[in-house]
């Protein structure tokens, strides 16, 4: 039997990422503004919009019917019932510690119990048959670049890593500038991209995709709100939430998410990471010959010292 459960709708800044190329310079401003400003806008008129984005109220309300909703009315109880994702990161931390309340031996069950929240829903979320494309892309690839800008950076090396240990040619980048554009020079058609970005699409981002596509090398979008916006210039999507309740975002769920697709290449090619972890096994034990050597010579090189006078 069918499910009767209505999933949601997107989200405004989901809209907002989508249908963006869609508006004029105007619509532009006065959607970016909704999205960034949620808690004003459950609350506040057309008139008053206009006055706070510099346009008109007629703009508004052709903004948010752009939008794919009925009208301003329809924008305020979905933005009432769920201001989730654009709460000032303040916001986010308040929420976070009224959670916890003033136990402190309370909070790390409160953090576990959100984590294993988020991971439930990403089971649902990550679907199966992108998840396989996602695998078979990295798999076939050439050459493997992770991007990540800003905290999320980290991660990117942390991929990386495991790619270059399973014998992978792979690089991750997250720079912001100029020095950003010196790891997309090697990219090529047969190499993959895998680009992790949450809610918005920054300048750099953009330039990743632009020219992932000038290229011919696929893209792998790790994301919580993007998909719809980037669907149409991606290889495959994995979308997951990265908070809940309003509070601070967790890595936890982008993690897992990367965790997994490194499993599932090493269980696609096992022989090959085999072969490469034997390596590395054995670059490292030559690495700790050499550094004992080199330890023991300066405790030598100490005791042979004469005493001064």
């Amino acid at each position: 039997m069918a499910s009767t459960t209505s999933s949601p709708g997107p989200t405004l800044p989901e809209r907002v990422a989508a249908r963006r190329h869609l508006l004029s310079p105007a619509e532009q401003a006065v959607a970016q503004f909704m999205a960034d400003n949620p808690q004003e806008v459950a609350f506040a008129s057309a008139e008053k919009l206009g006055r706070l984005t510099g346009t008109s109220d007629a703009t508004v309300i052709r903004t948010v019917k752009a939008l794919g909703y009925s009208g301003l009315p329809s924008l305020k109880r979905a933005l009432q019932e769920s201001l989730r994702d654009r709460l000032t990161p303040a916001g986010r931390l308040n929420r976070s510690l009224d959670a916890v309340g003033d136990d402190l031996k309370q909070v790390f069950d409160v953090v576990v119990t959100e984590q294993i929240g988020l991971l439930e829903s990403a089971r649902h979320s990550v679907q199966p048959a992108e998840f396989v494309k996602a695998v078979t892309a990295i798999r076939d690839a050439d050459y493997v670049l992770t991007c990540a800008v800003g905290i999320l950076g980290q991660l990117a090396e942390y991929f990386t890593i495991r790619m270059l240990r399973q014998g992978r040619r792979a690089r991750a980048v997250q720079a912001s500038g100029f020095l950003f554009a010196d790891a997309l020079v090697p990219l090529s058609a047969g190499d993959v991209v895998v680009l992790v970005s949450h809610h918005h699409v920054k300048p750099e981002e953009e330039v990743v995709l632009e020219h992932a596509e000038r290229v011919g090398a696929r893209v792998i979008l790790i994301t919580d709100a993007l998909g719809g916006a980037l669907t149409d210039r991606v290889e495959a999507v994995l979308t997951a939430e990265v908070n809940r309740h309003d509070r601070l975002s967790s890595i936890t769920v982008t993690v897992t998410i990367l965790e997994a697709l490194s499993l599932a290449l090493a269980a696609e090619q096992r022989e090959k990471a085999s072969a490469a972890m034997d390596r590395l096994t054995t670059v490292r034990n030559r690495l700790a010959e050499v550094i004992a050597e080199e330890v023991g010579t300066t405790r030598r090189r100490t005791r042979r010292k004469p005493d001064p006078d």
